[in-house]
């Protein structure tokens, strides 16, 4: 393999896909402020769109909780967290608020 070839793949691996963290907390943050906004995100966002593994967790507790007709909030969405053994995982319940 030529060295130009190596180094082209290299450069592949090492570049990221498209991602906006800020976009990510805003649709996540949208949903805790109106719990009718998940609604609207089911139809066209899947918890794997999140490029940030922290955001794929709270929206997963966000639609666990979405299914047993919890309402999604702080304290429902940190205990739920914390139950998974995931809240630390994701920065607490500060990352949340």
């Amino acid at each position: 393999m030529k060295v130009a070839t190596k180094v082209k793949n290299i450069d592949f691996f090492q570049k990221s896909l498209p991602h906006n963290l800020e976009a990510e907390q805003a649709v996540l943050g949208g949903i805790l402020i109106d719990n009718e906004a998940l609604y609207q995100v089911l139809e066209t966002i899947k918890d794997e769109d999140f490029y940030r593994d922290t955001h794929r967790k709270i929206f997963r507790a966000y639609l666990e909780l979405f299914e047993q007709n919890q309402p999604i909030d702080l304290v429902t969405v940190s205990e739920y967290l914390q139950n998974k053994g995931e809240l630390e995982e994701i920065g607490g319940a500060t990352y949340l608020a």
